[in-house]
């Protein structure tokens, strides 16, 4: 075969052979118009030569937090996280048991304790966000995020988020967005956890702001955390507090509620290509429906104005597959000469992990674990090296949509037990890594391991690995580069 049909017949095998991290990237939103939308508006401002080409470094897309990339019924996160705070301090205030709204807080009555309104919350919030370094407070979100559940369904509260949005997060940094949260919640509360849980690192996180203050304790820098309320980052303060952290206005932005209509008319009064997206909550079975008359999350005017105003409206119920992030999103069992592999995600306390269960093996068939980052999008079977014991590959796409997928394989040693197989780094590969621009995906083809990505001038680069037997493994090594 002639070099050039050698190198398209490759290209068309491992094409055909997709691979997880070409499917479908947002596999949790069901196909319809909502989800045309958004991968139509990505499409188009992405494709260079286009006249709605936007540049990478404009790309910004802003994110609500509360009830839009998580739960926020039967009330606010923070505010459970307020209330578990005063019950923890109250030995150091006596004087809490006779004072509102703290006493009701401390007989479990929240109904009374929300009674006083805004004035009553940011009290409970001063009190209990105050008198402590940044770093003792953030210490306290962790250690409550580590171990606080949600009262009706009994998951972690960072269980609590959307599938459906972490998949679009991903998506659009995938194709060289920059994604923030621009919430009404406390900034520093969020930012501890975001870059764990969302993808989204502290920086590009836009909140609430309280008061600080830098000071000198025994000699050591610190910044404190005193009463006050800074920025309210919520309704007429989301566009602000954009200006502020980001200094960009977006060309995208994603909400739930009235809070966030006055950031999607900022985003969406801009000129060029723009897009705004409500998450409209009307599925009462799998999470809550409420809209107007809600005390949390009210949404009113977006219901009646946003698409009046092109933005595109989502209905939990009909548009979203899939609603919470599970700790089994991929349980998966394949089969091939005779061994059984079962491979499933496993997420606890926001840590997540590959779990392989073998069947059929002679001597081991244990479980074996292995930590991820990010989503298991596949898993498939193959005997490369045609020796009669099969080999298992899981595929990850990384969180935040970073550019360099990730895998895990494993090889059955004569059938007997398994052994990991390693794949070098790219940078150890004869200028494999010149012009890389990421997008990398993987798939096994016709007794080869295929790796390709994206390079300059609209190419790609595919690389060929054979299976060899290694010193303490098995080792894909480099057998062919192709560019097409």
């Amino acid at each position: 075969m002639k070099p050039f049909l050698a190198a398209a017949h490759l290209a068309a095998l491992s094409f055909t052979a997709t691979s997880a991290l070409a499917a479908d990237p947002l596999p949790s939103w069901n196909e319809g118009p909502v989800k045309q939308s958004i991968t139509a508006f990505v499409g188009k401002v992405t494709k260079e030569g286009s006249p709605d080409f936007v540049p990478p470094a404009e790309r910004i897309a802003t994110f609500d937090n509360d009830g839009c990339l998580w739960c926020e019924q039967p009330m606010y996160v923070q505010a459970f996280f307020v209330f578990d705070s005063i019950k923890r301090m109250a030995s150091q205030h006596p004087e809490w048991k006779d004072q509102e709204p703290f006493a009701s807080v401390l007989k479990g009555d929240m109904k009374a304790a929300l009674a006083g309104g805004e004035k009553a919350l940011v009290g409970m919030l001063m009190a209990t966000h105050s008198g402590m370094t940044t770093e003792e407070f953030e210490k306290s979100v962790t250690d409550w995020l580590d171990t606080a559940k949600h009262p009706k369904t009994g998951k972690l509260f960072t269980e609590m988020v959307y599938q459906p949005m972490l998949e679009l997060l991903a998506y659009l940094r995938a194709n060289g967005f920059k994604t923030f949260i621009v919430s009404g919640g406390g900034i520093e509360f969020m930012r501890p956890w975001t870059e764990k849980v969302y993808g989204i690192p502290p920086e590009q996180v836009v909140g609430s702001s309280g008061g600080l203050k830098y000071e000198l304790r025994d000699g050591t820098p610190v910044i404190e955390k005193v009463p006050g309320l800074v920025h309210n980052d919520d309704k007429e303060g989301k566009p602000v507090g954009i200006q502020r952290h980001i200094g960009r206005r977006p060309i995208m932005a994603f909400g739930n509620s009235d809070g966030d209509f006055q950031m999607l008319e900022w985003t969406t009064s801009g000129e060029g290509p723009r897009f705004g997206l409500i998450v409209h909550h009307d599925d009462a079975e799998r999470e809550w429906a409420y809209d107007r008359e809600s005390h949390v999350g009210r949404l009113d005017k977006g219901l009646d104005e946003g698409a009046k105003r092109g933005w595109t409206m989502v209905s939990m119920k009909e548009d979203w597959a899939t609603v919470y992030a599970t700790g089994q999103a991929f349980d998966e069992k394949l089969e091939l000469q005779g061994v059984t592999f079962r491979v499933q995600s496993v997420s606890s306390g926001g840590e997540s992990e590959v779990v392989l269960t073998p069947a059929g093996l002679t001597e081991v068939n244990e479980p074996i674990r292995a930590p991820i980052r990010g989503t298991i999008t596949g898993a498939e079977v193959s005997d490369m090296n045609a020796d009669g014991s099969p080999e298992v590959f899981v595929y990850v796409r990384p969180p935040g949509g970073e550019a360099r997928g990730a895998f895990h394989a494993w090889s059955a040693n004569r059938n007997k037990s398994l052994s990991e197989i390693y794949l070098p780094e790219l940078a150890a590969e004869d200028a494999a890594m010149e012009g890389y621009e990421g997008k990398e995906e993987y798939a096994v083809v016709e007794g080869s391991f295929i790796r390709r990505f994206r390079i300059g001038g609209g190419k790609t680069r595919q690389l060929q690995y054979k299976l060899h037997a290694g010193e303490a493994g098995w080792v894909l090594k480099l057998d062919r580069k192709v560019e097409y």
